[in-house]
């Protein structure tokens, strides 16, 4: 046993318990591994009676104390009385050697349907999509499990977000933007605490979409998102809790976006359609286990450009979602697809992540020569994209 020197934190944090011992009731959970949490630590009692123990968390991340202590003591503390406990000092390990142990898990909610395992890109990707519209309205927290237990905690608010990588090979990392932004805004976790977000940690959408879908892969933000090796100290507890501890605490996840809580969220929910004709439709089934290029699919020539035009028109024209214009002096659909091209290659991937930008694309579609009418809205342009980008 060594000498636990209390720190400010930890007697905040003795305080909070105090004041719940002391509140009015009976009926207390007390009795649990983290009947108390606070963004130091977590603990309970451990006798029934009157022994606690806590885990304390330094604000580097790099030890861990585990402190056991009796409630005479913690009222000692939070009066001041007691400046030091017995505890025991670990190093929090973080292995280089990592196998996948399962599927990757994205939460967004306390409820059990707040939650997906990931089978495949797509589904990741109309995760993520309607978790962007679901945080056009107020910022969203939203929490994901790479394959190997890597975690991050992602902020998302309209058309950014902030990646808070809390447990992987390389340690801690907090992407960075507009350093000369001073401001921040505020967010509530999933368990009722306020996060505060600075803005100069906040990325573009579109990047920070392909950097979850990385992440959840391998673990890893890639080379779009830069980062400084810092996380806020009140996310470091949740380094605590791997992903086969938080699916233990909840009911089994969806592992069908529309079987979650998704289609809930936003009015309308970019979930994948069932096409009825494969040849006009492909299906694209990307797992994410395969290799990650595919995230960085541009077409590189105008044949190819051209060619995803015409996927793209013919799979919303079996949706009955475009009528092209059949009349006298009306352009092919050769025409047509190479004017859409050009559009293709400056906003189509882009769009794909961006639900504003889809918006633009679907009115600037409506406008191409040979096009009678769009219906499509940017969601059900989003999900086109997606699925017709690779032939």
């Amino acid at each position: 046993m060594a000498a636990f020197f209390v720190p400010d934190d930890f007697r905040s944090f003795m305080r909070t318990v105090v004041a719940y011992l002391d509140s009015p009731g009976s009926d207390k959970l007390l009795d649990a591994e983290d009947a108390f949490q606070d963004q130091c630590g977590y603990g309970g009692r451990v006798d029934g009676v009157g022994k606690y123990r806590f885990t304390y968390l330094t604000p580097d991340g790099v030890h861990r104390w585990t402190i056991q202590v009796d409630e005479s003591e913690i009222r000692s503390i939070v009066d001041g009385l007691q400046i030091e406990a017995e505890g025991e000092r670990s190093e929090v390990v973080r292995t280089q050697q990592r196998q996948p142990t399962g599927e990757p898990l994205v939460i967004w909610g306390a409820y059990n349907d707040d939650a997906l395992a990931i089978h495949s890109l797509d589904d990741l990707m109309v995760a993520l999509d309607t978790l962007h519209l679901y945080a056009l309205d107020k910022p969203r927290i939203v929490r994901l499990w790479s394959s190997s237990d890597d975690q991050l905690v992602a902020v998302l608010w309209r058309d950014v977000c902030a990646l808070y990588v809390i447990e992987s090979v390389d340690g801690y990392a907090t992407s960075t933007g507009d350093a000369s932004r001073t401001d921040s805004f505020e967010v509530v976790d999933h368990d009722g605490m306020t996060l505060v977000v600075p803005w100069a940690d906040c990325v573009a959408w579109p990047v920070a979409c392909r950097a979850l879908a990385r992440f959840a892969a391998h673990g890893e933000l890639g080379p779009e998102v830069a980062i400084e090796g810092r996380i806020p100290s009140q996310l470091l507890m949740h380094g605590e809790l791997d992903r086969e501890t938080m699916v233990a605490m909840r009911a089994a996840p969806a592992s069908d976006p529309r079987k979650s809580s998704l289609p809930r969220l936003v009015p309308a929910v970019p979930v994948l359609i069932e096409p009825s004709d494969d040849r006009t439709v492909p299906t694209l089934r990307n797992p994410l286990t395969e290799p990650m290029a595919p995230l960085s699919r541009e077409p590189v020539g105008t044949a190819e450009l051209t060619a995803w035009g015409r996927r793209l028109i013919e799979g919303l024209a079996a949706q009955g979602l475009i009528e092209l214009g059949n009349g006298p002096g009306a352009p092919g659909l050769d025409e047509i697809c190479y004017q859409l091209s050009g559009l293709l290659q400056a906003h189509g991937d882009e769009a794909e992540h961006a639900v504003d930008t889809a918006d633009w694309l679907a009115n600037e579609i409506k406008a191409i020569r040979g096009v009678s009418r769009l219906f499509a809205t940017g969601g059900d342009l989003q999900i086109a994209l997606r699925r017709t980008r690779v032939a």
